[in-house]
């Protein structure tokens, strides 16, 4: 009886290791299981897209892994990119904004850029045009998104800068397949201007009063070497040269 008892016992303690051993198996297996299935998750997940115009990250998830942050990046982008350029960097420039906005709405701007002759304009006064984001709203709540810029654009003619040029403009966004040219996967649409008049801060005005102080003191250098001097009366039969036009702005 006692070698049947202690056989019984043996067989129960067996069992139990062995149930035991297969249970923590069987745990490990899922806990390995978990970390291989998030690392394969994770992995790849944040690409980054390299171009002419810098590397941008990129999520390679599906369409619903959009951002309000990525969405802002690429309206800020194509404000720098399609209204911020010399003459050297104005077809490049639109080359890497046009793939970011609807066919019509690019053609639009473009076409105001022809019209008002901006390339010709950067090489006949050595101009070019830095645009500064102020801000970009975009609502990713509900569909279609839809968002508002606001910049501003610094033209300088050669040393001298302009006062600063406001534009704002209203667009909805729109899914669609990331690439090179649009890294972002998101199109620009419905592109509309809007009115925007902020008043200019205290460096700028600053900057185009102390502009003009110094265009008028040598406006007026100019026109003092011109001039004979007091002392002096032209020659006989000497003919008075005609008085100079203004400086150029």
């Amino acid at each position: 009886m006692d070698s049947a008892k202690d056989l019984s016992t043996s067989f129960s303690t067996m069992r139990n290791l062995a149930l035991g051993s297969v249970l923590a198996l069987l745990l490990v297996a899922l806990a390995s299981g978990f970390l291989v299935y998030r690392a394969y998750e994770n992995s790849g997940k944040r690409v980054y897209v390299v171009s002419q115009t810098g590397s941008v990250a990129a999520l390679s998830a599906g369409t619903d892994a959009h951002t309000a942050y990525e969405a802002r990046n690429l309206v800020r982008q194509f404000m720098q990119t399609m209204f911020g350029h010399d003459q050297y960097t104005y077809k490049a420039n639109l080359d890497a904004a046009l793939p970011l906005i609807e066919g019509r709405g690019g053609r639009r701007i473009y076409e105001g850029f022809t019209r008002g002759q901006v390339l010709q304009n950067y090489e006949r006064y050595a101009a070019r045009n830095v645009v500064t984001v102020d801000s970009v709203l975009v609502d990713m709540s509900k569909r279609p998104w839809a968002g508002q810029v606001y910049i501003k654009q610094r033209i300088f003619i050669g040393g001298q800068q302009k006062e600063p040029l406001p534009l704002a403009a209203k667009f909805n966004l729109e899914e669609t397949n990331r690439s090179d040219a649009n890294p972002y996967g998101l199109l620009i649409t419905n592109f509309d201007y809007i009115p925007y008049t902020p008043t200019l801060t205290r460096e700028e005005t600053e900057l185009l009063q102390s502009q003009e102080a110094d265009r008028q003191r040598r406006l007026q250098e100019a026109q003092s070497g011109l001039a004979p001097a007091p002392d002096e009366a032209p020659a006989p039969g000497a003919t008075t040269p005609a008085p100079a036009g203004p400086a150029p702005r």
